[in-house]
């Protein structure tokens, strides 16, 4: 049965998935364990200040820590990326990381090279090395360790590396999701790839029964790209009766198969 991508409340594949459960729906990158970042006071700026994680140096970034919804972070930055993470400031100044809240971004600029370079820096971070600090109103030193955030930017790290070439900067520039970006890894290698998807649609608009088996087709436009990727996916198990709801369908873990193609642009 064929239908409309626009007839479904919701449709999202595997991979799709992964990449929304990782908050790496798209670039530049950046994520926060704190929901509500506006209301920010500045506690003591540092100034300038160099740093060393592990093999790495950074020159002239700016240290400071800030207040967000009465949670103390220690906030270093730089032109191209920005963290904080969560501290114990004690009453003499002195201060400990807590295993708790963080938040980074990597800025979006035009330089692959430096790119993957913060990609590298904020892994060695949550890897857990020292992140050493130096400077004329601070010295001293802090660990921060998260595998999730390893696993993320190892992730992030695969796909900007399986582009073309030639197509790594332009793509870099603009603002794309991750997901088109994996498959445009994908199109042309294989005929057709076994996955699964989620979905939820209105028998109003899909008059779904038991035993349907549903295709549908949708256009990532990849900005920076001479092509735009259609997906097609095609269910491979039925819609079962327990998924038939009064006025929905919903849907979750149905095999599919995705096939993927070129579509030159205009």
């Amino acid at each position: 049965m064929e239908a409309k991508i626009e007839d479904f409340k919701k449709i999202e594949s595997a991979l799709e998935i992964r990449y929304g459960s990782l908050k790496l729906d798209r670039l530049p990158i950046e994520f926060s364990t704190i929901k509500d970042m506006k209301n920010q006071n500045l506690i003591k700026t540092f100034g300038v200040t160099d740093l060393k994680i592990h093999q790495l140096n950074l020159k002239e970034c700016h240290g400071r820590i800030v207040e967000i919804n009465r949670r103390k972070y220690l906030e270093l930055k730089n032109r191209e990326f920005k963290l904080g993470l969560e501290i114990d400031l004690k009453e003499d100044g002195s201060f400990n990381t807590i295993v708790n809240n963080y938040y980074y971004k990597i800025y979006q600029y035009n330089n692959i090279k430096r790119f993957m370079s913060n990609i590298k820096l904020l892994k060695e971070i949550f890897k857990g090395h020292f992140i050493e600090i130096s400077g004329k109103l601070v010295t001293g030193k802090v660990s921060f360790e998260n595998r999730i955030e390893i696993m993320k930017l190892d992730l992030l790290e695969k796909e900007i590396l399986g582009l073309e070439e030639i197509k790594k900067e332009k793509l870099l520039q603009e603002k794309n999701s991750l997901y088109p970006l994996a498959l445009l890894n994908l199109v042309g290698r294989t005929p057709a790839l076994q996955s699964w998807i989620n979905f939820r649609c209105d028998l109003d608009k899909i008059q779904l029964i038991e035993g349907d088996r549903i295709s549908i087709e949708r256009v990532h436009v990849i900005k920076g790209n001479d092509f735009n990727i259609r997906e097609r996916i095609v269910m491979v198990t039925p819609v079962e009766k327990r998924e038939i709801k009064a006025t929905e369908v919903v849907a979750y873990r149905k095999a599919c198969e995705i096939s993927l193609e070129k579509i030159p642009r205009k």
